[in-house]
């Protein structure tokens, strides 16, 4: 079904399929937990992997989702709770957001 969803907007929007499509891939969740390993500090993963926050915050910034809070209701694999999300981005070291791009 989803491939005949994406076909059909690709005859529409052939540019912006393509551009969802590259920006879905284009950030490679292990790469993405391998910077945050490298390059955090304090932080550390638990259930929630850094990969499921930006992940998430991708869905926000693409405006997929209205909000974080959106983008996680709709999650269907979130290991924790809201607040627990919540908390984990307020507590995000710079480090991380500046780390390696290898």
């Amino acid at each position: 079904m989803f491939e005949e969803v994406m076909e059909r907007f690709g005859k529409q929007a052939p540019i912006s399929v393509m551009a969802r499509l590259t920006l879905e891939h284009a950030i490679a969740p292990e790469w993405v937990n391998e910077v945050f390993a490298t390059s955090r500090q304090r932080q550390y993963p638990r259930e929630l992997l850094f990969s499921t926050v930006v992940e998430l915050m991708t869905h926000v910034s693409l405006g997929l989702r209205p909000s974080l809070h959106a983008a996680a209701r709709q999650s269907k694999d979130l290991p924790v709770s809201l607040t627990a999300l919540h908390d984990k981005i307020n507590r995000t070291e710079p480090a991380i957001c500046s780390g390696p791009i290898t």
